[in-house]
């Protein structure tokens, strides 16, 4: 963590200002589709990331509900965002993918089996439908390439949860087949990056971007 409000405030700023810059600046925006359960604040609709309780807050029963998303409103939602980037950035394309990784947990009244392939079912037919509707809209099968029943080695480590270093190596290796060139961004003039505010440097730097870097060598 930060050690003041103060330093909080100024990390969010630089962080909002870069999210801002990478959202008019790219050429593919990658979006992968991980979950449908969620919680909301009954009041505003704020949704949260995490139920109010578990890393931060107090949960209120009064204030706080959960909500399963289905298929309607995971393609509307993806619609509306799309929309609002198409405002600021006209030529943007998007590439979805599901995440293969199960839930280790559910908030809903069935077994976590059961609400994992709800979940994985729904984001699927949503990507798939978005898909098909839009040309500017691809999707990219990484969860079909760790999770099918047809692969000859599991794509999972022991836990069978966590994707393993070949799982995506093999998911990695696909992408860059197929949309190496693609993925590849026009030359455009580089932004000028503000400088981020003074921090501790982590021990440990654990980043998707790292490992996507490292297993494309």
């Amino acid at each position: 963590g930060l050690d003041s409000p103060d330093e909080v405030q100024a990390h969010r700023r630089h962080h909002l200002r870069q999210v801002k810059s990478a959202f008019r600046q790219a050429d593919v925006f990658i979006f992968t589709l991980g979950l449908t359960e969620t919680w909301a604040d009954r009041t505003s609709g704020q949704v949260f990331p995490t139920a109010p309780g578990v890393l931060a807050g107090r949960y209120d029963p009064d204030q706080h509900v959960f909500l399963n998303q289905g298929f309607g409103s995971v393609v509307s939602d993806f619609l509306a965002f799309r929309a609002q980037l198409k405002r600021r950035n006209p030529d943007v394309r998007f590439v979805l993918t599901v995440s293969p990784v199960p839930l280790t947990a559910t908030a809903g009244d069935e077994h976590v089996l059961a609400a994992t392939l709800y979940s994985k079912s729904v984001l699927r037919a949503a990507a798939g439908e978005l898909a098909q509707a839009h040309d500017d809209i691809d999707y990219f099968p990484s969860y079909e390439i760790v999770a099918s029943p047809f692969n000859r080695t599991s794509r999972y480590q022991a836990n069978l949860r966590s994707v393993s270093a070949d799982g995506v190596e093999a998911v990695m290796q696909v992408f860059f087949a197929h949309h190496g060139d693609e993925a590849r961004p026009r030359n455009r003039p580089a932004p000028k990056a503000a400088p981020a505010p003074a921090a501790q440097e982590a021990p440990d730097v654990v980043c998707e971007e790292a490992l996507l870097e490292a297993f494309a060598r």
